[in-house]
């Protein structure tokens, strides 16, 4: 027997257990990648047997992701130094072009006034004010070169400039207590 989702593709519920609660988490499991495959296998693994193999429970099944995200970010604190910078690397590593990610082609890439355009703030901050693209610009610059590795597999040695996040969030008065920034 075959139910249709809610995304238009076709399923077949496990056991007669209706697997919905799998759709309306996917933003918590949507990071399983090629590379995080085998930790997602774990997680779900982990996840059946702390559900008590009932993922019907929606309670249940929302618990354990928090729990495991939980645990994730123990083992993070323990294994980073929040005050060790990224190693940096010299000009001649930077690799040319750059690469990013987008589903459209640097061509496609629209322009940005830079008179008119502002960051909006929001969350645990002192001063919600947006701002302008001048006052980010005024505030002290650092330039590095250094290894981003992205989670999809890629990585790329690019030289980076502007305003260190850390002098922003102080400077809007963020709660340094907090343990996300969103973008």
């Amino acid at each position: 027997m075959s139910d249709r989702s809610p995304r238009g593709s076709w399923f077949r519920p496990i056991g007669g257990v209706d697997q919905t609660i799998l759709l309306e988490e996917r933003k918590l499991i949507a990071g399983i990648d090629r590379r995080g495959f085998l930790r997602g296998s774990l997680s779900l693994g982990a996840l059946v047997t702390l559900a008590g193999c009932d993922i019907s429970n929606k309670d249940a099944v929302r618990n354990t992701l928090r729990r495991v995200s939980l645990w994730n970010d123990r083992v993070q604190m323990a294994l980073f130094d929040p005050n060790r910078l990224a190693p940096t690397y010299t000009d001649a590593d930077v690799l040319k072009p750059p690469r990013f990610n987008a589903f459209y082609g640097i061509d496609q890439v629209k322009p940005l006034d830079a008179t008119t355009w502002q960051l909006e703030l929001g969350g645990s901050i002192r001063d919600r004010k947006p701002w302008t693209l001048a006052q980010l610009n005024a505030l002290p610059q650092v330039s590095q070169i250094t290894r981003h590795v992205c989670v999809e597999g890629w990585d790329y040695i690019g030289q980076w400039s502007g305003v260190p996040l850390r002098a922003f969030l102080e400077r809007i008065g963020a709660d340094t207590r907090a343990q996300y920034v969103n973008f």
